[in-house]
């Protein structure tokens, strides 16, 4: 399998905090975590480390930040020939508070000045193309480029340019901000209607996209043989959820490019998640697929080689690990 990522990066330095600061307070920290940071390049990053042949293309600045990133990335294993380098911009940066009482991350995201891809002919042939929404020619191009690929796209916010793009792509992964947004509505966790209200307006506005959304601590929310399900959080202790919902979109990426059905991409993408927010950090909480997999099968079966897996198939046990609305 061959994967293109698309999308911003950024550096993030991540500080460990015993709970969120006061005003005019003074703080001592004895570590801080320093790393790869930004959607796409989490998502480049998790399927570089399940051993799947990737590319990623992204702009970076010319300063130190910016060197870290690539060498980081290749030395993932990532193929970094689409990562642009613009002389007189700076990096993007962000510093994340990691409250390590309640888990929460609070994101400070520094980028002086907006600057996109300038180069976006791309020379490989990708089986899946993972797209963050922030490169918009580069997205088009792709997409129009390789129409064969799966194409899988992280619906975040809500403009219009975003909508635009959502609809070229076969998967959304939605936030839940995104599908209230398109809703008109707020989801209800106690009222299941809402949930499936929410689900067919959004569907009813992307009639031919296959519809994902994460709910945060509630899981997440798909569609399989015309019955709309949520797929229940993994039930683990808690450490830190900065990157969750990029490792989901990660492991739901690479799960689509072995041709699994949605529920089992679903279920993978879920236990990743959760699996990631027994460690800190974005990157270095990313699990490994080995451990993703002992999990899976120890709650569903077998889940069947990738070689032998047919399309659109559903051949797991089905113990009642899932609620459908």
């Amino acid at each position: 399998m061959i994967a293109l990522s698309i999308g911003q990066t950024t550096y993030d330095i991540n500080l460990p905090i015993d709970s969120y600061p006061l005003e005019n307070g003074k703080y001592y920290l004895k570590e801080k975590f320093e790393s790869v940071g930004g959607g796409a390049a989490i998502v480049a990053c998790l399927l570089a480390k399940w051993n799947v042949e990737t590319y990623f293309s992204s702009v970076v600045g010319y300063d130190e930040f910016g060197t870290s990133i690539k060498k980081e990335m290749e030395k993932s294993g990532i193929k970094t020939s689409f990562l642009e380098t613009i002389y007189d911009k700076k990096t993007s940066s962000s510093f994340i508070l990691m409250n390590q009482t309640n888990h929460s991350h609070t994101i400070f995201n520094i980028q002086p000045e907006e600057y996109h891809l300038k180069k976006y002919e791309y020379d490989m042939n990708p089986d899946v193309i993972y797209l963050d929404g922030y490169e918009y020619s580069a997205t088009m191009a792709a997409i129009n480029k390789y129409q064969t690929a799966k194409t899988i796209f992280d619906a975040s916010i809500p403009s219009k340019q975003i909508i635009t793009m959502a609809r070229t792509a076969k998967y959304l992964v939605c936030s839940l901000e995104f599908v209230e947004n398109i809703a008109g509505m707020r989801a209800d966790f106690n009222n299941p209607v809402s949930l499936l209200t929410i689900y067919k307006r959004v569907k009813d506005t992307f009639p031919n996209n296959e519809i994902i959304i994460t709910l945060k601590q509630y899981g997440a929310l798909y569609c399989m043989n015309k019955e709309v399900k949520v797929m229940p959080p993994l039930n683990v202790a808690e450490v830190d959820r900065t990157g969750v919902g990029d490792i989901f979109r990660g492991a739901f990426t690479y799960a689509i490019g072995q041709n699994y059905d949605i529920e089992k991409c679903v279920r993978i993408a879920n236990i990743a998640a959760g699996l990631s927010t027994t460690k800190r950090g974005g990157k270095d909480s990313i699990p490994l697929l080995s451990e993703v997999i002992q999990n899976y099968e120890s709650r569903f079966g077998s889940i069947n080689p990738p070689e032998i897996q047919q399309p659109n198939s559903s051949q797991v046990s089905e113990p009642p690990k899932q609620n459908t609305i």
